[in-house]
């Protein structure tokens, strides 16, 4: 009896690993011409894959001696059996549409009889995943409209107006960071040089120093130099009044005293004869002003302050005395304590009268 290989199916590639695997599972069942499987039984097997059309060029051959297994089963690996010719791994899948013709020889044999052809559908070309149009094999040359790059890093970098390369001279890129210290009047910086401020110190001009100094009216200008000798101190010797510091000195004029009969008369700010004074009692000094005598005619004469050695005696609470009309008046002084007042006080020093007269 003949028997008769029945395709019953061709199994897909799997990618069981990071890479496809180079073969496509090929399963089918042994059975003879009333349809019975064949068992256990050996079997000659040759796989060709034909490109373009069922008739076209055999672009890889091989064969397989497989066994049917206890349902008459028998299955290979299109791509692992024994190479007639050609290379599984170097199919263009890309080239495609691919066949399958299958022959084989039921008793185990190598006298095949062609059984038909198959069209591969699209599950085994997974195996042109791995070289997929377009994909990347990680060479630049290999890519498709490829972009131009340009060959001069700095026709990529300042040209396209996104980076501008440093002008490096030196070819160091740290020693541009420098530190600077300032010792007295030297100026550095590390890795560099030193300057003298000192010689750069600026000299201004008097108009330039009014500019920053009067004319914006925060600062006044010193006109003698000194920011000390506006500090003074006064003293008084005598009838002269001296300020410190070559600040000068004025004298004081004296009254002027004048003896007359035994009298004395105190008359400030004249000459001539002054008004006489005569005790008036035990306890009163009676002082005769002439206003003629201190020509200060028809004139007040303002008081202010009469004493003695001693605070003796003192004129409190008069301010001004004064005559519109007469050409003398009489002022009289009398001592606080009731003690006796003898012409004998009115020695130079022992009393003193200051008044002011104001004349016409």
């Amino acid at each position: 009896m003949k028997k008769y290989l029945f395709i019953c199916s061709i199994a897909f590639a799997m990618n069981v690993t990071a890479q496809a695997p180079e073969g496509i599972n090929y399963q089918a069942v042994v059975r003879d011409l009333s349809g019975a499987t064949i068992t256990n039984a050996p079997v000659g097997l040759k796989l060709s894959l034909i490109q373009t059309s069922a008739t076209g060029t055999v672009v890889y051959e091989e064969t397989f001696s497989p066994f049917s297994n206890d349902f008459g089963l028998v299955n290979v690996v299109f791509g692992q059996g024994t190479v007639v010719s050609g290379t599984f791994a170097n199919v263009d899948w890309s080239a495609g549409p691919y066949f399958i013709e299958v022959a084989a020889d039921v008793t185990g044999g190598t006298s095949y009889d062609i059984l038909g052809t198959q069209q591969l559908m699209s599950v085994p070309y997974a195996l042109y995943a791995k070289s997929a149009e377009n994909s990347f094999s990680g060479d630049y040359n290999d890519l498709i409209n490829q972009p131009t790059v340009p060959t001069a890093t700095s026709q990529l970098i300042n040209d396209s107006g996104f980076i501008t390369t440093p002008d490096d001279a030196d070819a160091d890129p740290t020693n541009e960071i420098q530190d600077i210290t300032l010792s007295g009047s030297n100026l550095t910086i590390s890795s560099g040089s030193t300057i003298d401020l000192s010689t750069v110190s600026p000299q201004l001009t008097e108009a330039e120093v009014d500019a920053y100094v009067s004319n914006n009216g925060y600062l006044t200008t010193e006109v003698d130099g000194s920011l000390t000798n506006e500090l003074q101190t006064i003293s008084v010797t005598g009838n002269t009044i001296t300020l410190s510091n070559t600040g000068g000195s004025v004298d004081i004029p004296a009254p002027v005293l004048n003896n007359t009969g035994g009298r004395s008369g105190i008359c400030a700010g004249s000459t001539g004869s002054g008004a006489g004074w005569v005790a008036y009692d035990a306890t009163t000094i009676r002082i005769n002003i002439s206003t003629v005598g201190c020509a200060f005619a028809s004139s007040p004469m303002y008081f202010t302050s009469i004493g003695g050695l001693g605070s003796h005696f003192e004129l409190i609470g008069a301010s001004a005395i004064y005559s519109p009309s007469a050409t003398g008046f009489t002022v009289y002084i009398k001592k606080n304590d009731g003690s006796s007042l003898e012409p004998a006080n009115a020695v130079s020093g022992g009393w003193y009268i200051n008044w002011q007269g104001i004349g016409n």
